[in-house]
């Protein structure tokens, strides 16, 4: 094994390109310029302190033992500790590198909207998939196999079992580079991604209809829309459907699978995606019920009643503010390819009535005087004044939506 772990890495990611048998996985895990790499992309530092640097060595250490073990997360309301989600890290680190061409991540969906919105009318049915990970255990021992094919070192399959089975990844806070049960769920869906370029090889070898096939995978569902006739959609279905209950070993709770022709509206992926008569394109719309879903937090938008925050009030007035600006951040981003942008109006203009009494709530003052002051500062906008260091008074504004028309996807 090289010195440098960084160019083992390298060495791993080469042999598995060439579909060589991976091993010497555990014993790179040794390797503590690893460990502070990855402590420092993991928190967005420069340095690591001499603190962690004495914890990633205890770290090591128990590895080398074979005494590190994964707390139980099971029914745990405490978030995971700093070890194990370091540790987990570096898991992903390495799986990233072997099984590289497999990951996707929410760019992969985004692109597909975009095509979608651009060539929509090539398309007249979709196969939408989901697996409900609630339900389903089969995946985990599926996905262990997979993996056992690739790598050869049971060491470190040990410690992933260990992984997926404390419950830690469902706990995972996902970052920049996706969670590793995310990764996971792409390494699992190679035989999918199998099967179906499979389909569209063959589509196209026989010269029929189904030769524009358009697929993605993002986390837990795929979606695959092909143009032809209904004999070819049912098909198509019946063949994805025989392939999850025979080759995955699903039972009809642990998975959904859905046939749609465009002509009607059908909610995928978070969007109600249905094609416009007039341009026949097709449209992402978020539907109401789902706006209503995330307006909770907020008041009632249907009445548009805004209402307090009770648990934020011993929250500093800044990081009130600070939880909005993250929770309508999520929300655009998680919904940027959606038509009907203009419905976000709403929700923000219901998020910042609810801002505002939130605040009142805290000031123990009524909702017109805070809401005057806020809005005296800085004309149309809605601010808050906080005394910085050197008591200088700094002003932070809520959030506008027409600061995110930048993430917005169009055709």
């Amino acid at each position: 094994m090289a010195i440098n772990p960084f160019q083992q890495l390298d060495v791993l990611k080469k042999a598995s390109q060439k579909g060589k048998q991976i091993t010497d996985c555990y014993r790179l895990m040794y390797k503590k310029d690893l460990w502070i790499r990855t402590h420092k992309k993991l928190y967005g530092l420069k340095t690591s302190s001499e603190f962690y640097l004495l914890e990633i060595d205890e770290i090591i250490l128990k590895l080398k033992e074979g005494r590190f073990r994964f707390e139980n997360h099971r029914d745990r309301l405490q978030p995971p500790s700093y070890r194990d989600l370091l540790v987990l890290e570096v898991i992903k680190v390495i799986l990233t590198t072997i099984f590289k061409k497999t990951y996707h991540n929410r760019d992969v969906l985004n692109q597909f909207l975009k095509e979608g919105k651009r060539n929509g009318s090539e398309h007249t049915w979709l196969v939408f998939g989901e697996i409900n990970q609630k339900e389903s255990t089969v995946w985990y021992h599926l996905l262990l196999k997979y993996i056992e094919n690739k790598v050869r070192d049971r060491r470190f399959l040990l410690i992933l079992h260990n992984a997926i089975f404390s419950g830690i990844i469902d706990k995972n806070a996902p970052n920049k580079g996706g969670t590793l049960k995310s990764i996971l769920y792409s390494i699992y869906f190679q035989e999918v991604d199998l099967f179906l370029k499979m389909k569209l090889k063959i589509g196209k070898k026989a010269n029929t209809s189904i030769g524009t096939f358009k697929y993605v995978q993002e986390f837990d569902h795929f979606l695959m829309t092909f143009k032809g006739s209904r004999d070819e959609a049912v098909q198509v279905f019946n063949e994805v459907q025989l392939f999850f209950s025979s080759k995955l070993l699903y039972t009809n709770k642990e998975y959904s699978l859905t046939l749609s022709n465009f002509k009607k509206p059908v909610l995928v992926c978070g969007y109600e995606i249905k094609r416009c008569r007039q341009t026949n394109t097709l449209l992402f719309k978020i539907p109401d019920v789902t706006l209503k879903r995330l307006s909770k937090n907020y008041g009632n938008i249907e009445r548009f009643l805004p209402m307090p925050r009770p648990g934020l009030i011993n929250l500093s007035e800044r990081k009130i503010m600070r939880v909005y600006h993250a929770e309508l951040r999520k929300i655009v981003l998680d919904y940027r390819g959606a038509d009907n942008w203009h419905d976000f109006s709403k929700l923000f203009s219901l998020a910042r009535g609810s801002f505002i009494r939130t605040i009142a709530m805290k000031r123990k003052s009524s909702v017109n005087k805070v809401s005057l002051e806020m809005k005296s500062y800085q004309q149309g906008d809605l601010c808050i004044k906080v005394k910085a260091e050197g008591k200088v008074d700094r002003l932070y504004s809520f959030i506008k939506l027409s600061e995110f028309s930048f993430l917005r996807i169009r055709p």
